[in-house]
């Protein structure tokens, strides 16, 4: 009897001590255009887009572009912010600028466009910018700092 009581007790003791583990879950930076109202905005979110579409209108009336995505830790339990866009580490480019493609062999390859966001992808280990790209029906895209160079 004192043989199972001490074993369950040290199970007790084990599992209190183990240490916790942490969630983790992708967030979002959305561009959402409102068909309907013609008008768009941006969100961050840790809806996943379809999920996104879905909950606010769907898709006849929803529009969706991913700005980003990063990983987050945690949880968004009890209406918990979502952790914010992990910031670019030294960039070559700022907001605003005008960059030109640099992707042989690609539909985009000497396209010129602005960009509008940075943000560092640890598991890439390297800053991601988003371009757009006005005179091209106002496309917008990321791509790797080694794609990209400063416009002539």
């Amino acid at each position: 009897m004192k043989r199972k009581l001490r074993w369950k007790l040290s199970a007790l003791f084990f599992l209190l001590s183990a240490t916790s583990a942490f969630a983790e879950y992708r967030a979002y930076e959305l561009e959402v255009f409102d068909r309907i109202v013609n008008t768009s905005r941006k969100v961050i979110t840790s809806f996943s887009p379809a999920d996104f579409i879905q909950v606010n209108g769907g898709p006849q009336r929803i529009g969706i572009i991913i700005r980003a995505s990063w990983i987050c830790y945690g949880d968004t339990s009890l209406y918990k912010k979502v952790c914010p866009t992990p910031k670019a580490i030294n960039p070559r480019f700022q907001q605003g600028e005008r960059v030109q493609i640099v992707l042989k062999k690609h539909l985009t390859d000497q396209w010129l466009g602005v960009i509008e966001n940075s943000f560092y992808r640890p598991g890439l280990r390297s800053n991601v910018y988003g371009v757009r790209f006005s005179e091209r029906g106002n496309l917008y895209t990321r791509y790797y700092e080694s794609n990209l160079k400063k416009a002539p």
